[in-house]
């Protein structure tokens, strides 16, 4: 549990200032944002506090700048408020605002050299002066402004929750020492084998310390390039190699920064809760950078350009946190963004509390709240076990975040949410396990950009498995392979494996161990085509197949993905063929006492799916339905088979059970029933007076208490 300790209610935090305002407004225009802010029903404000000098000059004594003279002004009012407030002290580069918008220059400590030579004005994060940098300003900051810093408490024990960096990213190097690191680095990663590396690299180096930038680094290599093609990942191209390694050095990178940060302040104040935001625009389910031009770093909106893997920081920080935004690759809203996201930093979290995180206001690519409730989104984020959130935000401007231009009728819903959120929060108790997971695809997500040909449809195939298994009523987590390291895989029945076609570019034996171990103990694999983490950890074999309709229990499904497969294996159960030449489409086979299933399509993509395509002239007065709307989902009876039970499918239905009763979120168009006996708890009550007490409005939440 994580409270507040100056209201006792749950920490709810809410970023107010970005960009030049509220820093050059009137102090009015801040007292009345203030007055919003406690009536909206959070406790504690984050402050832009980022290592700028006129922050330094006032740590001396000097008079305030307009821009620190108003964030003084501003905790004057948050304490006036009975709120308390917090900082964002470090930020990515240091700083994307100067000479423009702010105009007191950044503080790096030490920043990274470019390849023409110049100061590239990038935090250099392995740095121990730009470390010992960033760790003095967090001091001054807590020294000078600490007074109504919030306090929280977690898990029984007093905290001060810092944003400890927001959005990192790691820049190259390319002065003598930056080069040395990444020779060192990838001497390592090749075993010391200079051979193995030139016939990956194309290249005849004669050592690790003769390889030069151009030949190591991706953007030198290939100027104008981002990324890599379908073609050149199927080929093995040395690009996709260039660019993994550049991707997991800073990853790597990220890592080591985190810990030594981690220590560092914690050192500095062991009362110090380090919640950094490790994205602004959530995780994987980005929203795609590219549908808008003029944005500043929109490139870097894509988690897969960034070279971070969220799951291995998490250790290193005291709550592994992002913001999400319920919005597709495409701009469309889902709020099945958020939910997954928040199963995703639950994950991170294992054995501990957390804070959830989520956008609020007009997003840049779309108008989300206009389709999504407020109360909605707090009532996912309840049911992931969150026990608090941060959220960006107020004058967030360019980025959207305008909290105090929404309409009154997205107030009052993110009003009543927040209330709804103190008052079950506290009540839940326990969050119970899982019986399914999904394995997040950490190398996918790690290098694959929205530049590689259907990307998008890969990324959505962890989000429609998601979907269908909560469709389905079975709880699900959003894992990675740390959970055979500990484990936590015991736990689960169930393991997908979302779509992840750059597994062979970071390979891990030790996860197909443990995969294989799990299903032979008697576990239910799940995955679809020609996927090779199960083709090494369960041997499963796949051909590449034409795209074409499946017959599955007589009745006809048609497709709208790109990759699709068949499968030879001996002893299987054909649950479906091709209807063209009758291949197998989907088997079940037998692994120890375990399960293998094999889809030959992207099922989760195919669940999500926005187009039902036309019926082909070929088929002529056949009838052919999208998968959702076939009578007998072939998934569904592999899940009743395993669980011994028959399910129900509730579209739209989320739901999570806890140690005192259930969380059920309406995220569908239409009104549900809800059977379950306990006491209700209803976002809006009001609204339920003349209603049956077993109905939930669409997108609302409900928290029904367990009669002991």
């Amino acid at each position: 549990m994580i409270s507040e300790k100056k209201s006792g209610a749950p920490y709810l935090n809410v970023w107010f200032g970005n960009f030049y305002r509220p820093a050059y407004d009137d102090q009015a225009f801040v007292a009345e944002g203030m007055e919003l802010l406690k009536k909206l029903g959070f406790n504690s404000v984050l402050l832009d506090s980022k290592d700028w000098e006129d922050f330094r000059e006032r740590y001396e004594g000097k008079p305030a700048s307009q821009y620190v003279g108003m964030q003084e002004f501003m905790m004057e009012q948050i304490k006036k408020q009975g709120m308390s407030h917090t900082f964002l002290a470090i930020y990515l580069n240091a700083d994307n605002l100067y000479p423009n918008i702010r105009f007191s220059p950044p503080v790096f400590g030490e920043s990274v050299v470019t390849a023409k030579g110049n100061d590239g004005r990038w935090y250099r994060y392995w740095s121990e002066k730009a470390q010992e940098t960033m760790t003095e300003h967090v001091s001054q900051l807590l020294e000078m402004y600490g007074e109504n810093m919030t306090r929280i408490e977690v898990d029984g024990e007093e905290k001060k929750p810092l944003c400890s960096m927001w959005d990192p990213v790691v820049a190259p190097s390319f002065d003598e020492d930056g080069k040395k690191r990444y020779r060192s680095w990838l001497e390592k990663r090749y075993n010391g084998d200079i051979k193995t590396f030139n016939r990956f690299y194309k290249t005849e180096a004669n050592s690790f310390e003769t390889i030069e930038p151009e030949q190591y680094w991706f953007e030198l290599r290939y100027p104008g390039k981002n990324g890599f093609s379908e073609k050149e990942l199927e080929d093995r191209d040395e690009k996709c190699r260039v660019w993994m390694d550049n991707q997991r050095w800073k990853s790597d990178e990220l890592v080591l920064y985190f810990e030594a940060m981690q220590k560092k302040l914690h050192a500095l104040d062991p009362q110090l809760y380090l919640c950094p935001d490790l994205s602004q625009w959530g995780y994987f389910l980005n929203v795609d950078g590219s549908f808008l031009t003029g944005a500043g770093l929109s490139d870097l909106w894509d988690t897969a350009v960034r070279g971070a893997d969220f799951y291995r920081i998490a250790p290193y920080v005291d709550a592994a946190h992002f913001i999400s935004v319920p919005v597709l690759p495409n701009g469309d809203p889902d709020c099945y963004v958020t939910a997954c996201q928040h199963s995703m930093m639950r994950n991170m979290n294992r054995g501990r509390s957390f804070v959830g995180g989520i956008y609020w206001g007009r997003f840049v690519y779309n108008d989300l709240y206009a389709w999504i409730s407020p109360c909605e989104a707090v009532a996912s984020m309840a049911a992931s076990g969150a026990s608090g959130y941060a959220s960006y935000g107020m004058c967030g401007l360019d980025d959207g975040g305008v909290l105090h231009r929404m309409p009154e009728a997205f107030c009052r819903s993110l009003e009543e949410g927040n209330r709804w959120w103190k008052e079950v929060v506290l009540r839940l108790g326990v969050r119970k396990a899982a019986k399914a997971a999904v394995l997040f695809p950490s190398a996918m997500a790690l290098a694959e950009t929205f530049d590689t040909e259907h990307n998008h449809d890969r990324r959505l195939d962890l989000l429609g498995w998601y979907k269908a298994l909560e469709d389905w009523q079975i709880d699900v987590d959003v894992v990675d392979g740390s959970i055979f390291k500990d484990q936590t895989a015991d736990q689960y029945e169930v393991l997908v494996l979302a779509a992840n076609d750059c597994y062979a570019l970071d390979p891990d034996s030790e996860l197909e161990q443990g995969i294989a171990a799990w299903v032979k103990n008697g576990g239910m694999l799940l995955h679809g085509p020609m996927d090779l983490l199960a083709q090494a950890s369960v041997g499963s074999r796949c051909l590449s197949h034409e795209k074409d309709a499946f017959e599955c229990s007589g009745e006809k499904g048609m497709l709208t993905g790109t990759q699709f497969g068949s499968f030879e294996e001996e002893n299987a159960d054909v649950l479906a063929v091709w209807e063209t030449d009758e291949k197998p489409a989907i088997v079940k086979r037998t692994f120890g006492k375990g399960t293998v299933c094999e889809i030959g399509f992207f099922y989760g993509f195919e669940y999500t799916g926005r187009i039902a395509p036309h019926v082909p002239l070929t088929q002529r007065n056949n009838e052919l339905y999208p998968l959702t709307m076939l009578k007998k989902d072939p998934v569904g009876m592999l899940l009743e088979e395993k669980f011994g039970t028959t399910l129900t499918r509730k579209k739209g239905v989320e739901r999570a059970e806890f140690e005192n009763g259930t969380v059920i979120v309406n995220h569908s168009s239409y009104p549900c029933r809800i059977d379950e006996p306990g006491t209700r708890y209803f976002q809006n009550p009001e609204l339920y007076q003349d209603l049956d007490s077993k109905i939930l409005l669409p997108h609302m939440g409900v928290f029904i208490e367990r009669k002991v």
